[in-house]
């Protein structure tokens, strides 16, 4: 009786269990730890699904720099942003992203610099 109880319970966790994996960041532009010449227009994140971008923040010698980020945007595997210009000085990117297959959110953050 109890066999068949434990039985049950690891068979139901298993066909619970989501179908998908958490989406994961294949690469950004500009790269994570890149040092520019001049400064990006634009800031790319590349995953392996799609996705719809949540946060974006980025910051810059301590201060929260403005991005607009489209939440109603169509899911996709390469969201970007535009960037307002930027002067040299090296940058933080902190993104969260939301599965559209899954729902599950993936975050994470990468650096650049912009040289002078």
């Amino acid at each position: 009786m109890i066999k068949s109880w434990i039985l049950a319970a690891a068979a139901a966790m298993i066909l619970s269990a989501p179908a998908f994996g958490h989406a994961k960041l294949r690469a950004t532009v500009p790269a994570a730890d890149a040092q520019l010449p001049t400064a990006p227009k634009t800031l790319s994140l590349n995953f392996n699904e799609d996705v719809h971008l949540a946060v974006l923040t980025l910051t810059g010698a301590g201060k929260d720099i403005p991005v607009t980020v489209d939440r109603a945007a169509p899911a996709s595997s390469q969201p970007s942003v535009v960037l307002p210009p930027l002067p040299a000085g090296k940058y933080q990117v902190q993104w969260s992203v939301i599965s559209a297959d899954d729902g599950h959110v993936t975050k994470g953050t990468f650096s650049f610099t912009v040289l002078p």
